[in-house]
């Protein structure tokens, strides 16, 4: 994985621009390891299907994300980064 996407979580969100990960609460997604049930359904479903994020999925996005990419501006901004960096089909 590029530098670059290493800060990118599994749904889109731009760790380095999220108050959580930059006041330490959240470590990020990508390299963290997690309790099991403490992780988020994006970082459970995108590691079982051994992909990047979620814009790699073909059934992107799915009925348990729309809601999470309807929650705020940023979560906005991660599904609108998703779709840009989605495969071409």
């Amino acid at each position: 994985m590029t530098e670059d996407l290493q800060l990118l979580a599994y749904c889109g969100v731009d760790c380095a621009a999220c108050p959580d990960h930059r006041s330490k609460a959240c470590p990020g997604c990508r390299d963290s390891v997690w309790k099991e049930g403490d992780e988020c359904m994006p970082i459970v479903c995108c590691r079982g299907q051994r992909i990047a994020f979620c814009g790699e999925c073909p059934g992107f996005p799915c009925a348990d994300m729309k809601s999470f990419y309807e929650e705020s501006d940023g979560h906005r901004a991660a599904y609108r980064r998703m779709c840009a960096m989605r495969p071409q089909q």
